[in-house]
């Protein structure tokens, strides 16, 4: 019965409103009338004792706020003594209408302005696309749907290439920000990406097939058994392709003497290196997409071994060209010891580059690859000790023969 008064109530029924709110005061000896006139709800508390106002009041405020009773805009209460004539007091008040959960919401989301929750002025603006992370954010988030959208889907060779100097890009941030150069030049860091990826690879081709190095590659290949694959893996493939990742930076770089520390060699190094993974990674890809239409591999494979071209071997090859273009920049600083130095590099580099070749198949290609990127980190840590000890050599070279005029 209750709740059909309540129904009734919030329709503005003024006997169930009168009805409900005498539930609530009736324990209290108190009866309650109502009248509406014009929109506006009349009740009348009476009692032998003067009702409470305060009380009162509050309690019926906060009821008809919560029924919100329609067609009722005002209320005016009364409190009356039984044995009286007139009211010992009276309260007015307006009933405030309650909005809908839905027009809550959408009062509330006007009170936003566009501008604060959309700050598309601050998106057009200059200053933000001076920011160079901003610039990575947008080249790395953008260029394979660029890629998407210019390329030719059915041109294998030209996606692979987009790829990999997507992937190649990543790395080169990645590397900038681990060597640190102690000069930066985009056109010497172009200059050696494409020399290694246009002309360098090319003229390896070419010296492959010296009767020498066609031997040693054929023992790449061969089944004589590990140590001729290992030797031919180093000598071969390893010294090679080392040097030709190199050669960019001793050309640009070492012989016309803008090479002066070991840090920016080690850099345009691992530019000269990431450029070589770009081309390499391109061929490789058209081999491994011919296998699988051939069914000599499988899709897993297929993702798996692109990945590992375009991910993991670019940032190993970098990083043997880095080692190799690191000791080109010591040997600017001693230059008595030019050859022996450069000598160290490429062959540190090349046994590296061919023992993992040798050895790639099994654990002990990542212990190498591992090692590699260990050792590679600490000739930078290190990289002010060693200019420190190849500028003591060549002061001692140098004060060399005033000593021997001495004696």
């Amino acid at each position: 019965m209750t709740n059909d008064y309540l129904q009734f109530a919030k329709q503005g029924d003024m006997n169930a409103i009168a009805s409900l709110m005498s539930l609530y005061f009736q324990p209290q000896g108190i009866t309650v009338k109502a009248s509406i006139k014009n929109s506006c709800l009349q009740l009348m508390l009476e009692s032998e004792q003067v009702p409470d106002k305060a009380s009162s009041v509050a309690f019926i405020r906060q009821e008809l706020s919560t029924w919100q009773p329609a067609l009722i805009t005002n209320v005016r209460i009364y409190g009356l003594r039984t044995d009286q004539s007139f009211p010992d007091w009276e309260e007015a008040f307006s009933l405030i209408r309650q909005q809908s959960e839905t027009a809550t919401f959408l009062a509330a989301l006007r009170t936003f302005k566009f501008a604060s929750v959309v700050p598309y002025q601050d998106v057009f603006s200059a200053e933000l696309y001076s920011n160079n992370t901003v610039k990575l954010l947008l080249f790395f988030g953008l260029f394979p749907l660029g890629i998407g959208l210019i390329a030719n889907s059915s041109n294998l060779e030209q996606t692979a290439w987009l790829l990999g100097i997507y992937y190649a890009s990543i790395w080169g941030v990645v590397l900038y920000n681990l060597i640190k150069p102690a000069w930066f030049s985009w056109r010497e860091t172009l200059k050696c990406i494409v020399f290694t990826a246009i002309v360098g690879i090319p003229l390896l081709l070419l010296i492959q097939q010296f009767p020498l190095f066609q031997l040693l590659y054929a023992a790449t290949e061969s089944n004589l058994g590990l140590i001729p694959q290992l030797i031919g893996f180093i000598f071969g493939v390893g010294v090679l392709e080392e040097i030709c990742k190199a050669l960019p930076v001793y050309l640009f770089l070492l012989r016309p003497r803008k090479l002066n520390e070991p840090l920016t060699g080690a850099f345009y190094g691992s530019m000269s290196g990431l450029g070589f993974a770009i081309a390499e990674g391109g061929s490789y890809s058209l081999l491994y997409a011919f296998n699988l239409v051939r069914g000599q591999s499988g899709f897993g494979t297929y993702i798996l071994v692109n990945t590992i071209r375009f991910v993991s071997l670019p940032l190993f090859h970098a990083i043997l060209a880095g080692i190799v273009g690191y000791f080109l920049g010591l040997a600017a600083i001693n230059r008595s010891r030019q050859l022996p130095i450069m000598f160290i590099g490429v062959a540190l580099a090349a046994v590296l580059h061919g023992s993992y070749n040798t050895f790639s198949d099994g654990i002990l290609g990542l212990v190498i690859i591992s090692f590699t990127i260990l050792l590679f980190v600490a000739y930078l840590r290190r990289s002010q000790q060693m200019v420190t000890e190849m500028q003591q050599a060549e002061l001692e070279r140098l004060t060399l023969p005033s000593d021997n005029s001495e004696n």
